[in-house]
């Protein structure tokens, strides 16, 4: 195959994946030949190029992509009492209850919980598999029974909590997917959280603040 590796960067040393965009001859001398000085012909952007080499190689791995499931609640979701009825955790002990919706092909998770109380944002440690920096081993159709803590009592005061949730699925062959972001609310200490689809209080700057798996 006719394909070089270009460098972002303009470093040939500098082999991490991230600065690493494979090309045909003919595209490489396309983004190598134009001039920063010359008055109708600008260098491309670093961003620009690293946006359209992750648009491509999104489109040629969505196949491999298998979807998951993964629910918030202040009951366990694997036992039940003697007639049904749900059985909940002690107070600021939180399911998070992931299941592969696959048959066929493995995947890796990265999640991120950001905590807030009201829109203060709560500081507490979440452990790496809830902050981003350990990845969750899936296989097809499995389920996960996992759980985290906050500092949520019966008599906290505003009764408000809100997790927002920020998170990726790996592939089997490592390309890391973006998936949209979403949230749970708590805000009634009868009840259980319930499904937000909205992002209302995290930054874009503080989103997956841990770097993303390299890719092979």
């Amino acid at each position: 195959m006719n394909i070089v590796l270009h460098h972002v960067d303009g470093d040939p040393s500098n082999n991490e994946p991230d600065n690493i965009v494979p090309l045909c001859f003919d595209c490489h001398g396309e983004l190598t030949r134009y001039s920063p000085t010359h008055k109708i012909g600008v260098k491309y952007r670093y961003v620009e190029i690293k946006t359209r080499r992750d648009q491509i190689y999104e489109l040629h791995t969505l196949r491999y992509l298998r979807l998951v499931d993964m629910k918030v609640s202040r009951y366990l979701h694997h036992i039940v009492g003697e007639k049904g009825q749900p059985i909940s955790r002690a107070w600021g002990d939180n399911s998070c209850t992931v299941h592969t919706l696959s048959r066929d092909l493995p995947v890796q998770i990265r999640v991120q919980i950001v905590p807030y109380q009201e829109s203060a944002r709560l500081k507490v440690d979440l452990g790496d598999l809830y902050s981003g920096i350990e990845l969750w081993n899936l296989n097809p159709g499995q389920t996960v029974f996992g759980h985290f803590g906050l500092p949520i009592t019966e008599e906290s005061i505003p009764f408000m909590f809100r997790i927002e949730i920020f998170w990726s699925i790996i592939d089997v062959i490592g390309r890391e997917h973006q998936m949209l972001p979403f949230s749970y609310v708590w805000n009634d200490p009868n009840g259980d959280w319930w499904f937000d689809p909205r992002v209302k209080y995290t930054s874009s700057t503080d989103k997956m603040l841990v770097p993303q798996l390299s890719r092979a």
